[in-house]
């Protein structure tokens, strides 16, 4: 009988349940799609309830699989997307829908925040940058604006504490999930008192925080009938994405970077300890006690080229790809900023916005697209040069996202940035790392470095061109002096 460990991805997009063996290989997958909710112009929310639901249905499907096979489930381990946000009154029930990382209502808090005098000694404490994606800063706007809400709220949860209270009754959060609020002091692993005075709320209003290897046991007759599980069934409680998505694309040793591009985008890097960048643009997530996640998002990854497609070209995203390989690298000196969605990483401007600079009347359809996908990368690249000098000099970058199905892409990246570029073999780099963390909390590996080494796998390497790079070289340096005038 085989034996497998699964791992749940509560993503933003999808709702995604993947079976493993022991050596990494897939043996069972479903998917959900998530509906997502616009009720005003910079709202972005979706229903707690309809998620959980989704996450039972996946998980269900996937056991019915194994059943079918006449495989075991060791453990199940959980990956969430972060920084979601849902009050909850007296009586554990919610008050509004989920509050999401890209919900920008929070804009104006944000910008006080960063303006703050305490805001440096914060960020020493949390290791996070001021922007509404925190749920610091969306905790601060439903005081300021929803005062008599405010005064309903008993506890403030995520996404995926609301799926594991509805599972065990209990309020728990993992380190690494905490580390994303902006309110856990992840040097200390505790709530950071002087996050919750300045938010106006008491730690008993969070829930517990935990180590990311947590366990809790489902017992509940009924559940398990439900999702397909005997009773007594480990669930780890597990991690946000940032770092599952490193851990499971085997970037934990020193030089390696991982790359993400989907609907957004984010590049990372893993350390022994919490990085601070003394200028506040980069975040650090906690894996583990030994093992911190340090990086920058992006609002703006493929989402980009889904605006391209729809809005002002009308081709299908394929289509739009190979009209790119049709202009020259470089684009003929057409810069794209893509900052469609204001941004995170590297400037940290809720306000910011896209822009196409130097256009001429012999730039193309094609051009506009190379340029298009050269700005996504570029601007990449910038939070990668920060990186490097606060951490480890990038000496390998490993990718994963729907992005590395294009070959020009990846070799777009591994020319941008002028170095070799490696293609996770899975693509599921959330789930992977879920089930790694629970491998180790059961003692099935020794360490999360063995479970790399096990688990991880890779497709194809790319190499930098040689004469492409030169041009990119001045590209990355035009593309720096651009940015810097589009901070507010």
């Amino acid at each position: 009988m085989q034996s497998t460990w699964i791992g749940v991805d509560i993503g933003t997009t999808n709702v995604k349940a993947v079976a493993f063996d022991e050596n990494g290989s897939v043996v069972a997958h479903a998917t959900g799609t998530c509906v997502t909710y616009h009720p005003r112009n910079r709202f972005v929310e979706q229903n707690p309830d309809e998620i959980y639901r989704l996450f039972v249905h996946v998980l269900r499907q996937v056991t019915e699989q194994l059943r079918h096979k006449n495989a075991t489930v060791e453990a199940i381990s959980l990956c969430s997307a972060m920084h979601s946000v849902i009050p909850l009154d007296a009586h554990n029930h919610r008050l509004t829908r989920s509050v999401l990382w890209a919900d920008n209502r929070s804009e104006a808090q944000a910008d006080a925040l960063k303006q703050a005098d305490i805001f440096p000694k914060l960020y020493s404490h949390t290791g996070i940058p001021a922007h509404p994606y925190a749920p610091l800063t969306k905790m601060v706007w439903f005081r300021q604006t929803q005062p008599q809400l405010f005064k309903r709220i008993q506890r403030f949860v995520s996404q995926k504490e609301y799926i594991w209270f509805n599972l065990f009754g209990k309020f728990q959060i993992d380190y690494s999930m905490a580390s994303g609020t902006s309110l856990l002091n992840n040097r200390r692993l505790k709530w950071s008192e002087m996050a919750l005075a300045y938010t106006g709320i008491k730690a008993t209003q969070l829930s517990e925080a935990v180590p990311t290897y947590h366990i809790e046991k489902l017992t509940n007759p009924s559940l398990c009938r439900r999702l397909g599980l005997r009773s007594g069934t480990p669930f780890v409680i597990g991690a946000g994405d940032a770092c599952l998505a490193n851990l499971g694309s085997g970037a934990l040793a020193k030089g390696v970077s991982t790359l993400t591009i989907g609907t957004s985008g984010a590049i990372r890097q893993t350390a022994a300890t919490p990085a601070r960048d003394e200028k506040r643009r980069l975040f650090t997530y906690v894996l583990d006690e030994t093992h911190f996640v340090s990086g920058g998002p992006t609002n703006n990854g493929g989402n980009v080229l889904e605006w391209l497609s729809k809005h002002l070209l009308l081709k299908d995203p394929s289509e739009l790809l190979a009209l790119a390989e049709n202009a020259p690298p470089g684009a003929e000196d057409l810069l794209f900023v893509p900052y469609l969605l204001g941004e995170r990483a590297p400037v940290w401007d809720a306000h910011a916005r896209g822009s196409y600079r130097n256009l001429s009347w012999q730039h193309t359809q094609a051009h506009l697209v190379r340029a298009t996908i050269e700005g996504i990368v570029l601007n990449l690249n910038q939070t990668r040069q920060i990186i490097d000098n606060q951490l480890s000099k990038t000496q390998i970058l490993h990718a994963n996202g729907g992005f590395t199905q294009s070959k020009f892409w990846v070799q777009l990246l591994a020319d941008i940035f002028g170095i070799a570029v490696k293609v996770n073999q899975s693509g599921d780099s959330g789930c992977l790392g879920a089930i790694m963390l629970a491998m180790k909390a059961l003692g099935k590996i020794e360490s999360l470095e063995k479970g790399v080494q096990n688990c991880v796998h890779f497709a194809e390497t790319y190499h930098p061109d040689p004469s492409n790079r030169l041009i990119y070289r001045k590209v990355n340096k035009n593309f720096g002096k651009l940015i810097t005038q589009t901070k507010a």
